[in-house]
């Protein structure tokens, strides 16, 4: 069963973590709760994985640091500041996640006669 604690071990062990360990213990568990939920809003909550909420925890963390997921939140399709230009393509969801979660279509192999 997929845990907070399970899901804190997780990103322990996770390369590139730097942004999640910053956090203060409380702050660390509200991202879990943000994401965990978010994921649930969109897929069924019997596939969702530890690795997936943790993926997602760093992807939200990475899009606040750069400040994007502000501005993807409120809608904002195209965004430009001294000439550099930025279009946000999907949703608040890590590319990533939505590839581990998304079912693979599997092919129907058949015979015509």
């Amino acid at each position: 069963m997929i845990t907070s604690e399970s899901i804190k071990e997780y990103l322990d062990r996770m390369y590139g973590n730097q942004l999640y360990e910053e956090l203060e213990s409380t702050d660390q568990g509200k991202i879990i709760f943000d994401a965990h939920e978010l994921l649930k809003d969109n897929f069924k909550e019997e596939t969702i994985t530890d690795r997936a909420v943790a993926l997602q925890v760093l992807y939200m963390l990475e899009g606040e640091e750069e400040e994007f997921s502000k501005l993807k939140r409120h809608g904002v399709k195209t965004y430009s500041v001294k000439g550099v230009s930025v279009t946000f393509d999907g949703t608040e969801i890590s590319p990533t996640v939505i590839q581990l979660l998304e079912p693979v279509p599997k092919a129907k192999v058949g015979r015509l006669i």
